[in-house]
């Protein structure tokens, strides 16, 4: 009779823990991913399909609707402002090249699914 009324309780309990356990894991490993990306980009790696390659290649556990989009961008004293010409200060100087790697995916559960996104930014020097 006990058993009976614990038994539903502690199988709720079990699948709860098995579909956080698995949003973890899957979570874990596009967080990974892009941080392979960011990685590379600290590494001296410029090229932005390249950084997106090993984020996709890093993925083990890739959904079908996965999103990885590798922008680069420059700023000028915190503004945004184009790459290849000097920065509009005194000093002419060089603008701080970045590159932002985001991931986004809709991570399945056993139950429910979970809409998630990563990024990182990386200064490239």
């Amino acid at each position: 009779m006990e058993f009976a009324l614990v038994a539903p309780v502690m199988a709720a309990s079990l699948l709860g823990l098995v579909e956080y356990g698995s949003y973890l894991y899957d979570r874990t490993d596009m967080h990974g991913a892009v941080r392979s990306g960011a990685q590379y980009a600290m590494n001296g790696g410029r090229d932005v399909t390249g950084a997106r390659d090993i984020v996709l290649m890093s993925w083990s556990a890739r959904p079908e609707d996965a999103v990885v989009n590798v922008t680069r961008y420059c700023l000028c004293a915190e503004a945004e402002h184009a790459c290849n010409t000097p920065c509009p200060d005194t000093q002419q100087s060089v603008p701080e090249v970045y590159l932002r790697i985001e991931a986004a995916a809709t991570l399945g559960g056993l139950v429910f699914d979970y809409g998630h996104h990563a990024a990182e930014i990386v200064r490239i020097r």
